[in-house]
């Protein structure tokens, strides 16, 4: 099949073998769209630190030899070509779009399509992965729309996951399609107030128009002075929004954004960290300790965070076009990828094997 690998810091489209059979429960998958993501940016920027820190960490799902090429993309669409025995629930030819999830026949392991040398991503022409994960796209959704589900649904889990309460405030970090989402799914909770703080004058405007209350460029504005301010106009204690928290979803990913908001944060407040970076990130434990600032990177219970988005955007309560900037071909992924670096006009590249 035709895909894009990546290898020493080089994208190339080539012919490459296609992925393993599929097998219990699993499905082959016709690519017609694949979302760029933030963590394919992570990896490509230095993968060798990519998989030394999932190793380390004891996360099998995204481990890989850095010296074999491999297939990025896994925020995929598209249509069943093949199915694994005992798959019932799905047939070909179904539109299809779901998790990027692979279990390898051969150990049980599962993987994250495009961190494996095996399975490959949706930069290329087809994919395996375990049916568990896929949903069938509602007729009145486009498979290029349907890749949004993946990378929005985060938020969506994260705000689950953050016990958000309609007393409480949200305070989005970084507005990309992971914090985009996130404030989609705090003003879906009923957050009494959503601030969002974004640098990128597009991104802010996509925040506004997707929910949020207050729009701040953190780089002529403190978030935090904005809340306190807003809060204060709303009720008789400054600086407190009701009987409620000002919860900080950080979606930045930017070094050293944890421990500024453990400084800087409210008293008893919380963070959830939906995105953050690979390095070392120094923190002052005592701060978080002072201050009675939780900090949350992922646990707590949450349900039907993929289905709940999916859903959203197939009754257009969210404008998937409008968050869509940009799509390539195969051949224009390195473009895209350096593009996404420099983030002033684009949010979420699609890529599209077959353009």
């Amino acid at each position: 099949m035709r895909a894009t690998q990546f290898l020493d810091g080089r994208f190339t489209t080539a012919e490459v073998a296609e992925p393993p059979a599929p097998g219990p429960g699993q499905l082959r998958i016709t690519v017609a769209a694949c979302g760029i993501c933030g963590s394919d940016l992570s990896m490509s920027k230095d993968p060798c630190r990519f998989v030394r820190v999932a190793e380390d960490s004891g996360y099998p799902l995204a481990t890989f030899d850095t010296d074999r090429p491999v297939v990025l993309g896994h925020e995929y669409a598209g249509t069943v070509a093949e199915i694994g025995p005992g798959v019932t629930d799905f047939a070909v030819g179904d539109r299809v779009a779901g998790i990027g999830l692979a279990t390898e026949q051969s150990t049980g392991i599962p993987t994250i399509i495009g961190y494996s040398n095996e399975y490959h991503g949706a930069f290329g022409e087809s994919i395996v992965v375990d049916g568990y994960w896929v949903r069938r796209v509602p007729d009145a959704l486009s498979l290029d729309h349907a890749t949004l589900a993946e990378p929005l649904h985060v938020g969506e889990m994260h705000v689950q996951q953050s016990g958000l309460t309609a007393a409480d405030s949200a305070l989005v970090i970084g507005c990309g399609t992971i914090g985009l989402g996130a404030v989609i799914a705090a003003k879906a909770h009923g957050a009494r107030l959503v601030v969002a703080s974004e640098p990128s004058p597009a991104r802010r405007e996509l925040a506004r128009a997707v929910g949020a209350d207050i729009v701040v460029d953190p780089n002529e504005q403190d978030p935090i002075a904005a809340w306190t301010a807003a809060a204060a106009q709303a009720d008789s204690v400054v600086g407190q929004s009701g009987p409620g928290i000002l919860i900080a979803y950080e979606c930045s990913g930017r070094a050293g954004m944890l421990g500024t908001l453990m400084r800087t944060l409210p008293f008893n407040s919380r963070i959830q960290v939906l995105a953050a970076p690979f390095d070392d990130e120094p923190i002052i434990p005592v701060v978080g300790q002072f201050r009675r600032i939780a900090v949350n990177f992922g646990h707590g219970p949450y349900a039907n965070a993929y289905d709940i988005t999916l859903d959203r955007l197939a009754s257009g309560a969210i404008d998937a076009e409008a968050l869509i900037t940009g799509r390539v071909g195969l051949d224009g992924i390195a473009d895209a990828f350096t593009a996404l670096r420099h983030p002033d006009t684009h949010v979420k590249i699609l890529v599209l094997p077959t353009r």
